[in-house]
C-alpha cells in the first residue's frame, strides 16, 4: 500500500514548480511595468511641486508688490475697482524664476484690496510637458487712514462740538493739510468750542474753511473699515487678549451685555489693536441698535498711562472724561459722545453714524497726526492674505 501511495505522488514538484514559475514571472512582469512607470510618476509629481512653489512665490511677489508701493521699483499701487495692473503683472508676463517661472494677474477691487491670479509652470509655461499650478486669492490691507482721511474728526452725519473741546488739525501736515471737521450732516460749534482746519493755512479758527458739511456719504469710503477688516481685527484682537466681546466681558462680568466701562478697576493694558464688540458678536447693523456696544472712559482707563493703537468700538462711546491720552485711532461704527471729556485724542477719530437716527457731540480735545492715525508701529499696514480666499483651482 505504501509503495502505491508514493508512485501516486511521482511528477508532483514538476507542476508545483511550473505554478511558481508562473506566479514569479507575472510578479516580475508587473515589477518591470512598475520600474518603468515610477520615474514617469515621480517627475510628474516633482513639476506639480515646482510649479506650486512658483504659484506661491508668484502670491508672496504680490504681496510685496502692493506693500511696497509704486515708489519702488518692481513696486505698484493698488489698482482701481476692475482694473488690471500693468506689465509684469497683467497676467500675460511670464517672470522666469528657478526651474521655472510664473505669471501674476492683479486686479483691483478697492484701495485696501485686490485680487490675484498666480499660475506657476515649469519648465517653461508653454512646451509641451510642462506642469502648470493655479493658485487665486485675495490681498487686503487697512485703509491708510493718515493720508486717506480729510479731517481730525470725522463724523458721517451731524455734529455738535461745544464746551472748551478744541478740534485741531494744524499740529501735523505730513499726511496732508486736513481740515478740522468732515461730516456728511451738519456741524454746530457751541460754546467756547474751537475748530481749526490747516487747509487754509491760517490759525483762525471757526472759519468756513476749517470744516466740511453736508459732504457726500460715498466720501468716507476710503476711510471706513469693511466687514473684512473688521474680522481680521477681531482675530487679531481675540490673539492678543484685546477682545472685549461674547466670552469674553470686562472684568467682572458674568456675561457681554455690550457696556464697557474702561477705568483704573477695569484698565485696558495693552497697547495694540483693542477691539470691543457687538452683544451678540454679529457685525453691527443700521436696524438693530439695541445690539450696540456702549463704551465710557472714566478715571485711569489706561493702565500704560497714554494708549497707542487702534480702539475699533462697534456701536457708541458715551462717555471720555478719563486720564491719560488716545495716541491713535478711535474708530467707532455708529455715535461718539462726550460730555466733561478730558482724554485728548492725538491722532484720529472717525464716527460712522450707522444707525443716523442721533449725530455725534463732543467736548473733547482731538488733534491729528498722521502716524498715530495709521498705528503708530502697533498695526500692520502692510498687504495681507483675506482668510478663506487662499485657493488652488487648476493643475495639469
Amino acid at each position: 500500500m505504501t509503495g502505491a501511495r508514493l508512485r501516486d505522488e511521482v511528477g508532483v514538484a514538476m507542476p508545483l514548480t511550473l505554478i511558481a514559475l508562473v506566479i514569479l514571472s507575472g510578479l516580475m512582469i508587473a515589477f518591470a511595468v512598475l520600474a518603468q512607470s515610477e520615474p514617469v510618476i515621480a517627475a510628474n509629481q516633482y513639476r506639480g511641486a515646482v510649479a506650486r512653489a512658483l504659484a506661491e512665490s508668484a502670491v508672496e511677489r504680490a504681496v510685496w508688490a502692493l506693500t511696497a508701493g509704486s515708489g519702488v521699483s518692481g513696486g505698484i499701487g493698488p489698482p482701481s475697482n476692475g482694473v488690471v495692473a500693468g506689465p509684469p503683472y497683467d497676467g500675460g508676463t511670464y517672470i522666469t524664476i528657478g526651474a521655472g517661472g510664473f505669471t501674476l494677474k492683479i486686479t483691483g477691487v478697492s484701495m485696501s484690496e485686490a485680487k490675484i491670479e498666480a499660475v506657476g509652470s515649469t519648465p517653461s509655461n508653454t512646451s509641451t510637458g510642462s506642469a502648470h499650478r493655479k493658485i487665486t486669492a485675495t490681498l487686503m490691507r487697512f485703509p491708510n487712514f493718515g493720508l486717506d482721511a480729510p479731517c481730525a474728526l470725522c463724523v458721517k452725519g451731524d455734529l455738535e462740538v461745544k464746551g472748551s473741546s478744541t478740534i485741531d488739525a494744524r499740529g501735523d501736515t505730513s499726511c496732508g493739510r486736513k481740515y478740522g471737521a468732515y461730516t456728511a450732516g451738519t456741524t454746530m460749534t457751541l460754546d467756547a468750542a474751537s475748530i481749526w482746519g490747516a487747509t487754509d493755512g491760517n490759525d483762525t479758527g471757526n472759519e468756513t474753511t476749517d470744516v466740511v458739511i453736508n459732504a457726500p456719504t460715498s466720501d468716507f469710503d476710503a476711510f471706513t473699515l469693511g466687514a473684512h477688516h473688521l474680522a481680521v481685527l477681531k482675530q487679531m484682537a481675540r490673539t492678543s487678549g484685546t477682545y472685549i466681546g461674547p466670552g469674553s466681558p470686562p472684568a467682572g462680568g458674568a456675561s457681554w451685555t455690550g457696556a464697557a466701562t474702561f477705568n483704573a478697576s477695569n484698565p485696558i493694558t495693552r497697547n495694540g489693536i483693542v477691539f470691543v464688540d457687538t452683544i451678540s458678536g454679529n457685525p453691527p447693523a443700521a436696524s438693530n441698535p439695541d445690539d450696540y456696544a456702549n463704551v465710557d472712559f472714566q478715571g485711569t482707563p489706561f493702565s500704560m498711562g497714554d494708549f497707542h493703537g487702534w480702539i475699533i468700538v462697534m456701536g457708541n462711546v458715551i462717555g471720555i472724561n478719563a486720564s491719560g491720552a488716545i495716541r491713535g485711532l478711535l474708530y467707532v461704527v455708529n455715535d461718539v459722545t462726550s460730555n466733561g471729556g478730558s482724554t485728548p485724542v492725538n491722532g484720529l477719530v472717525i464716527a460712522q453714524n450707522l444707525n443716523a437716527s442721533n449725530g455725534s457731540q463732543t467736548d473733547a480735545t482731538v488733534s491729528f497726526n498722521c502716524a498715530n492715525a495709521n498705528g503708530a508701529g502697533k498695526v500692520p499696514t502692510g498687504w495681507f492674505l483675506t482668510a478663506g480666499s487662499y485657493k488652488e483651482v487648476s493643475g495639469h
